[in-house]
């Protein structure tokens, strides 16, 4: 269990060695230290949070059912999980559990603990739980379709038919983490299901446990001994709050941190001649996007959702901030994957386009929107460049910096851009977000639908043949549904415009071996290890 604690001698005494002069700085052979921005990091509640550093953090303090590995991440394995078997019927899932599994409190792990995690999740209802509400478990059902029989078997049931391996990469993701339900209900403060508890505090089993936590400051995890797959050779992971790319640099080259993230691009350009450094970047399933809401009356017109789409300067962007961070692509489906269309790029940066749309729509004059973006590297970048763009064809943007996440999942925004993270290794991962809003009003809050975000009310044809495809078991088929909803959604004038597929780079220093980026955010601490310098 993790708490806000005094610091020990001995990490007391690591942290003085971070600060200690660049000539005798050098991190310890057994800590791994890492350079981040903790601004976006909300909390540690794996069945709340959706971002990607805070993702990191949950994935080594708690234990998952299956897993994926980082180097095949369409190869399920086994985790808690040591073997499962599906129904003939393909509605059921059973899975038998290891039996050897402690809490980092004490308490064993047990079905039970699993089933009340993945009923937590879908009840609590909040943006992760799309993982599992999307295959038809609701609040009023879980109870029934998720069951302990007996200590070591967990059995899922789902009222449809699905893919099966789609169902198996929603039960690896860090949402579906296992908490231990004894410690979540005694700190259960009224209805909150243990949220505030877990916001700070771990309820794991898995290889590390949070010993303390300091908002945008510091956050140390020390090496769980009685983990069951053996204790992991670095004791302790230290994350530093480094928001600035250029403190990071300074730190990485004297030795003060191992790896440094979110980082400019004229900085990784720097490291990489760095012979101490290498650069690693690991490819993403979501998109960099800006998203137009429709419930303001300018956006939801089709022609000015499509003059937004030659806003961007794809080729410039390129060629600078994003080197690092991503892959041009207007198209929907991740490259790589079925129905994926390649160099399949359309557009290109035509302010004078943009504003003869405009004029067509009845906006000769322009328009004025308050425009919402992150203030981190690369988004706002990106953001400061449309702006600029947005100019020459008469659209002005208001751009306000800061942590508008909440305002954009409760539609309360006018035009936002971010970056999506994607967890599943298949195309139904973004197009289930993106290209599907069961329900478009306010009242029904599907926060976990990007489309329900930008208030885009989906034609019926495009939202069927996403749920055709995930229940598709032909793989020749399913990659033709996929291509077609890849060609619709490009020829739709979308609100939620893709750039750029994502990736996320890191800086490291060469003594870290073992330490692996995770497409599906799973990135591991355990197998970390160093060399002497």
């Amino acid at each position: 269990m993790g708490r806000n604690v005094k610091l020990g001698g001995v990490a007391l005494a690591a942290l003085m060695v971070l600060h200690a002069p660049a000539t005798l700085a050098q991190t310890p052979d057994d800590q791994l230290v890492i350079g981040l921005n903790m601004s976006s990091m909300r909390g540690l509640d794996p069945q709340e949070l959706n971002q990607f550093e805070s993702a990191e953090v949950v994935a080594n303090l708690y234990d998952r059912l299956l897993t994926l590995p980082a180097d095949d991440i369409t190869s399920v394995e086994p985790m808690i999980a040591e073997s499962w078997e599906v129904s003939e019927d393909g509605r059921t899932f059973t899975f038998t559990l290891r039996d050897d599994v402690t809490f980092h409190s004490g308490n064993p792990l047990t079905a039970a603990d699993a089933e009340y995690s993945l009923r937590r999740l879908v009840k609590m209802g909040l943006a992760p739980a799309r993982d599992l509400t999307q295959w038809g478990l609701t609040a009023e059902n879980v109870d029934e379709m998720i069951r302990a029989e007996g200590d070591t078997t967990l059995v899922v049931e789902l009222p449809e038919v699905w893919n099966s391996d789609l169902v198996l990469y929603s039960l690896a993701s860090f949402s579906t983490s296992i908490v231990d339900s004894q410690l979540v209900e005694e700190n259960v403060e009224g209805d909150d299901y243990g949220r505030t508890f877990l916001q700070t505090n771990d309820a794991g089993s898995g290889p590390y446990t949070l010993r303390t936590w300091r908002a945008n400051d510091l956050l140390i995890a020390e090496a769980y001994e009685g983990y069951w797959g053996g204790a992991p050779a670095m004791t302790r992971v230290l994350m530093r709050h480094i928001p600035e790319s250029s403190a990071q640099r300074l730190q990485i080259e004297n030795g003060d941190i191992d790896i440094a993230t979110r980082l400019s691009s004229s900085d990784l350009d720097a490291l990489a001649e760095n012979d101490a450094i290498t650069i690693q970047t690991t490819p993403g399933v979501g998109f960099y996007y800006i998203a137009l809401n429709q419930e303001n009356e300018i956006l939801a017109n089709p022609q000015v959702r499509e003059a937004f789409r030659y806003l961007i300067d794809y080729e410039g962007l390129a060629d600078t901030v994003m080197r690092y961070y991503g892959n041009m692509q207007q198209t929907i489906v991740p490259a790589g994957m079925p129905g994926a269309m390649e160099d399949t790029n359309p557009y290109a940066l035509d302010p004078a386009r943009a504003a003869e749309l405009l004029a067509e729509a009845g906006y000769p004059d322009g328009i004025s929107l308050t425009y919402y973006a992150t203030p981190v590297t690369p988004e706002y970048e990106i953001a400061q460049s449309i702006q600029a763009n947005a100019a020459e064809a008469g659209i002005t943007l208001d751009l306000q910096p800061g942590d508008h996440i909440g305002d954009f999942r409760a539609r309360n925004y006018e035009v936002f851009s971010a970056r999506t993270g994607d967890r599943m290794p298949d195309p139904h991962a973004v197009l289930q977000s993106y290209a599907q809003n069961p329900d478009n009003s306010r009242e029904a809050n599907l926060a976990g639908f990007m489309a329900w975000r930008a208030a885009w009310d989906v034609p019926a044809e495009m939202q069927a043949l996403v749920d055709e495809a995930a229940r598709e078991l032909d793989s020749d088929r399913r990659e033709e549904i996929y291509a077609e909803l890849n060609q619709m959604y490009l020829e739709s004038s979308p609100p939620l415009i893709t750039s750029f597929q994502r990736t996320d780079a890191r800086a490291i220093r060469d003594r870290v071996e073992g330490y692996e980026g995770h497409t599906t955010w799973l990135t591991s601490w355990d197998e970390v290890t160093k060399s002497a310098d």
